[in-house]
């Protein structure tokens, strides 16, 4: 497991390492998918994989249109519109041990596309 990280940059690094390594854990290392750790860049990235559920909410009356946010959708868009995953993992003002969980929950997400999160909940802490 990686080192807990002490600044931002670090944290960015070894989040993506852990991310990697859960994939691989996971048995779907080579799965697609884009890393964000803002929301401009989340929304970048699903402007660029063209992303339909994306492109429908932006066209939707009642999308937010500030210029912040993930526009009520979730963090995380996972193989369901045939492209690759995209995932927002939030660093800024976050201790490791929760980044480390979101990771971890994000992998599972992608790893399991059908799974609800009632099913990656029990998957990350046991319960049934």
């Amino acid at each position: 497991m990686p080192t807990v990280p002490a600044v931002a940059f670090d944290k960015r690094r070894t989040a993506a390492a852990l991310l990697a390594a859960e994939m691989q854990r996971l048995g779907r290392a080579g799965l697609a998918y884009v890393l964000c750790f803002s929301d401009a860049s989340w929304r970048e990235a699903m402007s660029r994989l063209n992303c339909p559920a994306y492109i429908a909410r932006l066209a939707s009356p009642t999308t937010r249109r500030g210029i912040r946010g993930k526009l009520g959708m979730a963090t995380i868009c996972h193989y369901r519109h045939g492209h690759a995953g995209a995932v927002y993992i939030r660093i800024h003002g976050r201790d490791w041990s929760a980044i480390a969980e979101t990771v971890r929950h994000e992998a599972l997400h992608l790893a399991r596309p059908s799974y609800s999160h009632r099913q990656v909940e029990a998957a990350l802490h046991g319960r049934h």
